[in-house]
């Protein structure tokens, strides 16, 4: 019995030996391959042939819920997986002629992509065996290589892995179409006069020489706090609506409008004397509305509700912040702030005090 791959080869080093091929897999061969031990992870450390990390069950689940919710539409983006194939394959007219009951694949770079594959295969036969043919015949594309000696092996998961460098969140988000939370968020920024230009959306930070407002990641984050867990596309663009409200409302009544475009000098001598502009305080006001989106107040009303936040001192050596623990005392004895849950959470009951959802003297 042989496992047959269409195949292109592909001249790895200036000699002969050094051969890898392109070559595709359906998933449901993934699944057999790794219920049969073909397809073999060498993923532990106490074995003389470890040349992998080990697994993470929870970017298993993940892979396989993307492969779910995208494959119907041919939205399943996977770059291709690494197989070292010993011993090497034989090739001819186009083709890769495997062994099936003695060769060996052994992953260099995907064992959460195969993984993630055997999972949805096994998802999808439980909930809806009806696409299961159609989810095996779906193909992940494939890099082998020939005959790599372990030490080899090993210099090849490491290479992939750390020659390979992340996107930005922000970056990701930018480019993300189907994230409901990303996409009311990108169209609250169209909605919002003051955060039109002024968000970065490809950064992860703002440097002191970047004068926008804020990262799209934190727009993001404070837009999951404002709706969270949101699955379904229904009353979308109300919610839409309601957000482009809730921060134009908030941009209207801080004092001084500190959200308004500002060149990089004065937008970094503004971070470094107030609170409004920062991420934690951003998070702090999307758990607000949320609070705000729950009690049903109408998008005409957002304004009166907010009106007491023109009351705050939004100055970092305001003392509220540090009783309160949202700013520290740092070793200049200048306060900072940190952006953690704790902050965040610290900064939304002191929001909640002035709006007035919960009294003063409730809060600890």
């Amino acid at each position: 019995m042989e496992l047959v791959l269409q195949a292109v080869p592909i001249r790895r080093g200036l000699q002969c030996a050094h051969q890898s091929y392109v070559a595709s897999l359906f998933f449901g061969d993934v699944a057999r391959l790794l219920d049969d031990e073909r397809l073999y992870v060498p993923n532990q450390p106490d074995l003389p042939d470890f040349a992998q990390r080990k697994p993470n069950s929870k970017r298993v689940k993940a892979i396989a819920r993307y492969i779910l919710e995208t494959y119907q539409d041919g939205t399943t983006f996977f770059p291709p997986i690494c197989l070292n194939v010993q011993p090497p394959p034989i090739y001819r007219d186009g083709s890769i002629f495997l062994p099936y009951y003695s060769v060996t694949l052994r992953l260099t770079d995907g064992q959460h992509r195969c993984f993630g594959i055997r999972q949805a295969l096994r998802d999808i036969q439980t909930e809806q065996p009806q696409y299961l043919s159609i989810l095996s015949q779906l193909e992940v594309g494939v890099l082998l290589f020939a005959g790599l000696p372990l030490e080899e092996e090993r210099q090849a998961f490491r290479d992939q892995n750390l020659l390979v460098q992340k996107p930005s969140v922000s970056l990701s988000h930018h480019f993300d179409q189907r994230s409901l939370t990303v996409l009311i968020a990108k169209d609250v920024i169209k909605r919002v006069p003051q955060f039109c230009n002024n968000v970065e959306m490809v950064e992860n930070g703002l440097g002191k020489h970047n004068p926008k407002l804020m990262t799209l990641s934190t727009l993001v984050t404070a837009t999951r706090h404002m709706f969270p867990n949101l699955k379904s596309k229904k009353d979308l663009e109300l919610r839409i609506d309601w957000a482009a409200t809730f921060w134009t409302a908030t941009a209207s009544i801080l004092p001084n409008d500190p959200w308004e475009a500002k060149n990089k000098e004065e937008r970094s001598v503004q971070r470094q004397d107030s609170l409004a502009v920062t991420a934690v305080v951003f998070q702090a006001l999307g758990m607000l509305a949320r609070e705000l989106y729950l009690e049903g107040v109408p998008e005409e009303e957002l304004v009166k509700w907010l009106a007491r936040l023109r009351e705050i001192d939004w100055r970092r050596s305001n003392e509220l912040w540090r009783e309160r623990g949202v700013t520290q005392i740092g070793a200049t004895e200048e306060p900072i702030i940190s952006n953690t849950k704790t902050t965040v959470d610290a900064c939304h009951k002191v929001l909640r005090e002035f709006v007035g959802i919960t009294p003063v003297s409730g809060v600890v």
